[in-house]
């Protein structure tokens, strides 16, 4: 399946990944549990190409973007019943993703390498979005890919 011209620049995140997550020890404090899970995510396209869907774990991220705009929108639930929604931008090999909520700012910013088979990525997270804290790595590997 192909995307609509506006979200072809997502064509390399299709696929299933192996993903490795590594807790910044303040996080770990947090959530307790294993300093590092190992899991998959998958990325496939909707509706023909007019969106892309993300699946890691319990979370679902259903991303799309107004052709007239630089970012994409990110629409964010997971299984304790939380929504976000993040701005996004893919630039170059870079994926960022910002959220901008008073008491609760993210950003996360990932890079892709080994033509395209591997993403290195962080998230950092902020009460005031001024001083931001890591909050935990994240690298993607991938297993298999799909159109």
């Amino acid at each position: 399946m192909r995307p609509i011209p506006a979200l072809r620049a997502l064509a390399p995140l299709t696929g299933t990944w192996k993903t490795v997550i590594r807790w910044s020890a303040e996080t770990h404090k947090l959530v307790g549990g294993p300093s590092e899970l190992v899991g998959e995510a998958r990325f496939e396209w909707l509706e023909r190409g007019m969106f892309l869907h993300y699946e890691i774990g319990p979370s679902q991220w259903i991303i799309g973007r107004d052709e007239s705009s630089a970012s994409f929108c990110v629409l964010y639930s997971d299984d304790r019943r939380v929504s976000r929604i993040y701005q996004m931008t893919m630039t170059r090999g870079v994926w960022r993703m910002r959220r901008d909520a008073p008491g609760f700012y993210q950003r996360f910013e990932g890079r892709f390498a080994n033509k395209n088979r591997t993403i290195r990525d962080f998230w950092e997270r902020s009460t005031d979005g001024r001083h931001w804290v890591h909050d935990f790595d994240l690298t993607f590997t991938k297993l298999s890919s799909r159109s």
